[in-house]
């Protein structure tokens, strides 16, 4: 075999394992506003407490007052004891259908869950995503 015939195949070789190495990386779902950041609304509110996926706290509003506010957990589920976000970060949460306890430090959602052979463990998660605007909790765009 010719040295160009060889290096002709090394070159396809190449271009081959740089073209997979660039689609590993592309998403295969489409791309939806997953909460990534942390949440901040632990800063300026309080009587932070949850109630199944309901998040509840007094927040303060730009004028230096305060009001109650709630707004729905999104994308948390029980994965076999685990608190993980589900696949689609906008679905309701579901967490508290298989867990009890359920609690919270801050923006960290505590629970006892449900495992699938019965038991039930302690697991956390950080609640991302969720600001204080002006007394009202929002997910953040």
């Amino acid at each position: 075999m010719s040295y160009l015939t060889k290096l002709s195949r090394s070159s396809s070789l190449i271009a081959f394992v740089a073209c997979g190495a660039i689609l590993a990386v592309i998403p295969r779902e489409p791309a939806l506003a997953r909460p990534t950041s942390p949440s901040s609304y632990q800063s300026s509110c309080e009587n932070i407490k949850i109630t199944g996926a309901t998040l509840l706290a007094r927040c303060r509003l730009a004028n230096g007052s305060t009001k109650s506010t709630s707004i729905l957990i999104r994308g948390i589920e029980n994965q076999n004891g685990n608190l993980r976000y589900s696949r689609n970060p906008r679905a309701a949460s579901s967490y508290q259908l298989s867990c009890k306890n359920i609690d919270n430090t801050g923006a960290t959602l505590l629970a006892r869950c449900r495992l699938v052979n019965g038991s039930t463990k302690s697991t956390s998660i950080l609640i991302r995503g969720i600001d204080n605007q002006n007394g009202n909790l929002r997910y953040s765009r």
